[in-house]
């Protein structure tokens, strides 16, 4: 199992340093689903979103900037090189391969929201391709269900550019348990859970949609 390497001093260094570059680069545009969503995270939380581009990490570092997320990163990107890879860990990235059946990361995560953490999760897993997205992967029903941590459900537009503004909707809280009759979850729940998450964060997408049309209707 590869050890997780956060360092919170060298994360801290990242966000100062970066917070500016980024700001210019997203200037996020965050709206609320409705009055029992907040922008502030829960203390032990598990953060689903879409995933667009790689630099949604860097997005979430930077609407969340009080906050540690611990990332799941796929192998992909800790085999690119040897600085990359230290970097990541540094960050706070957990490792996930999805090549094999290596479940270390559900510990990885557990362990982060043990302590009150925020554990950051892609379920698509993959970036689009040929603007296609990836349907979710069951990883985050498999995390959830071994924590009492909510999901916050976010949605972004991925519009980053300099000369661009990036919109992101954040969802209701999600209690998986409350989802489930039993403790022993079947195959066919944990296939109904992840499709209910993917749901939800394309129900995002609808309402972020018709937020976006209203305003610029009003311009």
């Amino acid at each position: 199992m590869k050890k997780q390497k956060l360092s919170r001093f060298f994360l801290g260094f990242v966000k100062v340093t970066g917070i500016l570059p980024a700001l210019l680069l997203f200037k996020p545009k965050v709206y609320c689903l409705n009055e029992n969503c907040k922008r502030r995270l829960p203390k032990s939380a598990i953060l689903m979103s879409n995933h667009l581009s790689l630099l949604d990490f860097v997005l979430y570092l930077v609407t969340f900037p009080f906050r540690t997320i611990r990332f799941l990163m796929s192998e992909v990107l800790f085999s690119k090189t040897k600085i990359f890879s230290w970097f990541l860990y540094k960050l706070g990235g957990i490792f996930v391969d999805r090549d094999v059946c290596n479940f270390s990361f559900i510990e990885d995560s557990l362990e982060v929201l043990d302590k009150n953490g925020i554990v950051g999760i892609f379920p698509q897993g993959r970036l689009p391709v040929d603007g296609k997205p990836f349907p979710y992967k069951p990883g985050i029903v498999l995390v959830a269900l071994r924590t009492d941590a909510p999901i916050v459900p976010v949605y972004t537009d991925g519009n980053y550019g300099i000369f661009k503004r990036t919109h992101i909707m954040i969802g209701e809280k999600i209690h998986l348990r409350d989802f489930v009759s039993s403790e022993n979850v079947s195959d066919d729940e944990i296939k109904r859970l992840t499709k209910m998450l993917e749901d939800k964060n394309y129900e995002l997408k609808a309402e972020l949609e018709k937020r976006m049309n209203k305003a610029n209707g009003e311009k």
